[in-house]
């Protein structure tokens, strides 16, 4: 008689062997897989077990931190390198924030190792298969911190500069304006009373006395000249000179101001052209200050002109923009001298320059007043070809 034959049910306990084989199994599947991904990472990366022990790292652990892969794997990450990963912060993110959040992103640790020195590092680890598995990326941020360090104090000492600068200038701006006006009161009264003898108020005056008094009344005239650009300068660089925008017929104010350069072009042989719009074009602009604008330009283009030559001021208009030329037929502008036109103080060399008399203001006060217009002032040069102004003015307000 044939009996069956039971196989008998396997034991828990050898079940349980069966289950942590498999599970063995696919843990060290899935750590392969890991290290597959991490060899391929630029920065440093290690696995951890559950016990904070290594299971393996990337070449670029080894390279960044100079320890050996036979020093590495197997170790706690606190020994790596003679204790030199006994990091404070580190046992806090492994031991107590990770086990509570399972995730941390953009830990960041600074410590300095005694073989490679400080070191800022951005960790960022998660706990994977079931707490069994610890991946710690490593990101070395040491440059990218000292480079912003740097910027910071950069900065800090940039804006102690600009503000030492600033009060310096303010200063400056203060005794101008102050002994301009301490020398103006005085210069006036010279003026007045050598214009009262030059009309005979004290008595007739010899030819020789005349000529005398005659070069003082223009060397005081010129001093006052000087004394009114120095507190016009101090007051724009103050923000004090606002304008008082209203409808200006554009046309009309440039011819204006033609008419009053006449005699004194007549004087020096010189002739100017205007090329007068067929219609009114108007703009929202201050007229006294646009007025002092086109007198100076009007006067350098004179002064910087041989006798017998030719100025020409057009004029043309659109929605947007009136844009004003003042051409001449002058020594002209290095290209190069150029940008130093419109700054403070700037006087630029050529063979009219010795015989013309002047502050170098005049072109970057004009700068001032059409930046507050909202507008440009640009010029095109060559050499003994004379140069060409070109202002640019917003036409509505």
């Amino acid at each position: 008689m044939t009996g069956n034959v039971h196989k008998s049910p396997k034991s828990s306990a050898e079940k349980k062997i069966i289950d942590q084989r498999e599970s063995i199994e696919e843990l060290k599947k899935l750590i392969i897989y890991y290290q597959e991904i991490t060899d391929t990472l630029r920065e440093p990366f290690i696995i951890l077990d559950k016990d904070l022990c290594v299971i393996t790292a990337n070449d670029a652990f080894y390279h960044k931190f100079q320890v050996l892969k036979t020093q590495t794997v197997g170790k706690l990450i606190y020994k790596l390198g003679n204790n030199q990963w006994q990091i404070p912060k580190l046992r806090e993110l492994l031991e107590n924030i990770l086990p509570k959040d399972k995730i941390m992103n953009g830990f960041e640790v600074t410590h300095d190792f005694p073989d490679i020195g400080p070191k800022t590092m951005l960790l960022n680890a998660r706990q994977v298969d079931h707490k069994q598995l610890i991946l710690l990326a490593i990101e070395d941020i040491t440059k990218h911190k000292q480079l912003q360090s740097d910027t910071k104090q950069m900065t800090a000492n940039l804006v102690q500069q600009h503000d030492e600068l600033q009060a310096l200038s303010n200063t400056k701006d203060e005794f101008i304006m102050l002994a301009s006006h301490q020398l103006r009161t005085p210069a006036t009264i010279v003026k007045q009373y050598t214009l009262m003898l030059r009309d005979g108020y004290v008595g007739a005056l010899s030819k020789k006395q005349l000529k005398m008094l005659d070069s003082a009344i223009m060397s005081n005239q010129r001093q006052l000249e000087i004394i009114e650009d120095l507190l016009r300068i101090a007051k724009v660089d103050d923000g004090k000179v606002y304008l008082e925008k209203s409808e200006n017929d554009v046309g009309k104010l440039v011819y204006d101001v033609i008419q009053e350069q006449l005699i004194i072009l007549k004087a020096r042989e010189q002739r100017i052209v205007f090329n007068k719009p067929t219609r009114k074009m108007s703009a929202f602009i201050d007229g006294k200050l646009m007025r002092m604008v086109l007198e100076n330009l009007l006067d350098n283009a004179s002064k910087y002109s041989p006798t017998g030559k030719t100025m020409t001021v057009s004029l043309r208009q659109s929605k947007k923009e009136t844009i004003i030329t003042i051409a001449d037929e002058g020594v002209g502008v290095r290209k190069k001298d150029q940008p130093q036109l419109f700054k403070k103080f700037s006087r630029i060399d050529n063979v009219l320059s010795t015989s013309t008399v002047g502050t170098g203001l005049g072109l970057y006060w004009v700068k001032k007043i059409v930046e507050l217009h909202k507008g440009t002032i640009e010029v095109s040069s060559k050499m003994s070809k004379g140069s060409v102004f070109t202002i640019k003015l917003p036409t509505i307000n």
